[in-house]
């Protein structure tokens, strides 16, 4: 079974990756697709050691979100990644949409995301849809039957909520229509956009609220993610004081709950801020959140095998 988390290259989130990989606790069975949104030196560091340690991961050739795309002339470019055997070329089916990118891809496993059941039609018996090797798609089954057994189902399992406060009515939820364990309907493979969510915002703003978005499997081999909230909510100010609230109540959860596979280097580092009175930064926090997933996963893949 292959996972293909799907991420915005921001500074974290590849962080979360880079340090994943050179503590090598991350599966070869999980392939990371990365959409540049910023030409930065985090991008290029990152896919310098994916590329060292030979782990298997995606850059989309036609970013949709942000400005990556919008520069030939990058500051930080990357390095030819057209001989790697473990890089997979993916692209978005979207209207800057070229079909020159599967004679590129050699004899690499190339990927198609699509989001749009009337662009699909259109491309599905062309050369474009015979020539990739896998199309990520949302779980809309008239887009299944268009690809068939190329088809990877990619969903947001994060349920969005309109204020984060709003977490504290959901507290624990099932975050697995991936199917991890069992692939449903001939789907090959599964992604998700992890605890981030596919809506992108270019720019973050203080919140009223923070809360702490912990994903773990249980005994019965069910995802679940569990949210800690804060509880002063009513200004903006106090970022210091709201994650320690919400700290505070994971705590005590994860000495009841998280054992076994669930206990990670990453959350364990999280959970120790807890002994400390530094902040460490909403960045850090989501870093070591996205480190705890993607291990967690590599863990259960592992088992699978």
């Amino acid at each position: 079974m292959i996972y293909y988390p799907y991420l915005r290259g921001r500074m974290y989130d590849l962080l979360a990756l880079k340090e994943l990989v050179e503590q090598r606790r991350l599966s070869k069975n999980i392939i990371p697709i990365i959409e540049p949104v910023r030409d930065s030196k985090e991008l290029l560091q990152t896919v310098q050691t994916l590329i060292e340690f030979q782990q298997p991961f995606s850059v989309i050739a036609n970013p949709q979100v942000s400005v990556y795309g919008l520069n030939d002339t990058k500051l930080f470019p990357l390095p030819d990644l057209s001989k790697l055997d473990f890089f997979h070329p993916s692209a978005i089916l979207a209207a800057d949409f070229s079909s020159d990118f599967v004679k590129t891809t050699g004899l690499q496993k190339s990927l198609l995301i699509v989001k749009d059941y009337e662009l699909l039609k259109v491309y599905q018996k062309t050369q474009v849809l015979k020539a990739v090797d896998k199309v990520l798609i949302p779980d809309v089954a008239r887009m299944q039957l268009l690809v068939a057994d190329k088809a990877v189902k990619l969903v947001d399992p994060l349920t969005f909520v309109k204020h984060v406060e709003d977490y504290q009515l959901l507290e624990d939820e099932f975050f697995e229509p991936a199917d991890w364990n069992y692939q449903v309907d001939n789907f090959s493979g599964f992604g998700d956009y992890s605890m981030v969510g596919h809506v992108y915002f270019d720019k973050g703003m203080p919140s009223r609220a923070i809360a702490l978005h912990l994903i773990y499997v249980t005994k019965t081999g069910e995802l679940r993610i569990h949210h800690f909230v804060s509880d002063s909510n009513e200004k903006m100010s106090g970022q210091k004081e709201k994650f320690f609230e919400a700290l505070n109540k994971m705590v005590p959860w994860c000495r009841q709950n998280m054992s076994g596979l669930n206990q990670t280097p990453a959350l364990e580092k999280l959970l120790s801020y807890a002994q400390q009175d530094k902040f460490p930064g909403l960045g850090i926090i989501k870093k070591l959140s996205l480190m705890h997933h993607f291990e967690l996963m590599s863990r259960l893949l592992e088992l699978e095998k």
